[in-house]
């Protein structure tokens, strides 16, 4: 092949793979996770576990992050903190004389061999994942692009769009990262009021 017919073949890989569209998801994963003995089921097969778009494509949420930070890897760590995502593991049944026997009962924190679910709190949740971008008050990070939503022209005008802030909440938007599988969709419409009311005291 001539060297003019190389840097034509050449221009044209490069073309075709800049036209292409963004990467998506690995359906390798999502076969991992669905395969997985304590995946819960409605779960399966929604790429917006790990990223904001449903088709797999867009930015990676929280959960995406830490997943990828573990190695792809579903560690015990990792299906602790997020019990929407992974069923607790059950604790196998013994023959006398085990750690679970009737001499040995399990430890108060767990109910028919599963671990009760922390106590949700949406202050808590709020102070430990949105305070640090938002503020205590509301009053956002304009130098790092987040806006301040304690204020009347945000009351007026975006406070009563639910269904919107929610999906937010759960998906995320332009820098935000959703919280999809570490919420669930009734404590992210918590979230939603509590933000409101935050709104409505400080602005």
């Amino acid at each position: 092949m001539s060297s003019i017919s190389a840097r034509r073949v050449l221009g044209a890989v490069t073309l075709s793979l800049l036209a292409a569209p963004p990467a998506l998801s690995m359906p390798r994963l999502m076969d991992l996770y669905n395969a997985h003995p304590r995946s819960v089921p409605q779960n399966r097969d929604k790429c917006v576990m790990c990223h904001t778009n449903a088709n797999g494509s867009g930015k990676l949420t929280t959960f995406g992050h830490k997943y990828e930070e573990d190695g792809l890897q579903f560690t015990e760590s990792l299906m602790k903190e997020y019990p929407n995502l992974f069923q607790t593991a059950s604790v196998p049944a013994t023959s006398g004389g085990g750690a679970n026997s009737p001499s040995n009962p399990p430890p108060p924190s767990e109910t028919n061999g599963h671990a009760e679910p922390p106590v949700w709190s949406v202050a808590a949740y709020f102070r430990a994942e949105c305070q640090k971008c938002h503020g205590k008050l509301g009053d956002g990070d304009p130098l790092q692009g987040v806006p301040a939503w304690a204020t009347k022209q945000w009351l007026d005008t975006r406070s009563d769009k639910k269904a919107e802030l929610v999906n937010i909440i759960l998906l995320g938007k332009d820098k935000m990262i959703g919280h999809a599988g570490k919420i669930t969709e009734a404590q992210a419409v918590e979230l939603y009021v509590f933000i409101v009311e935050i709104a409505k005291k400080y602005s």
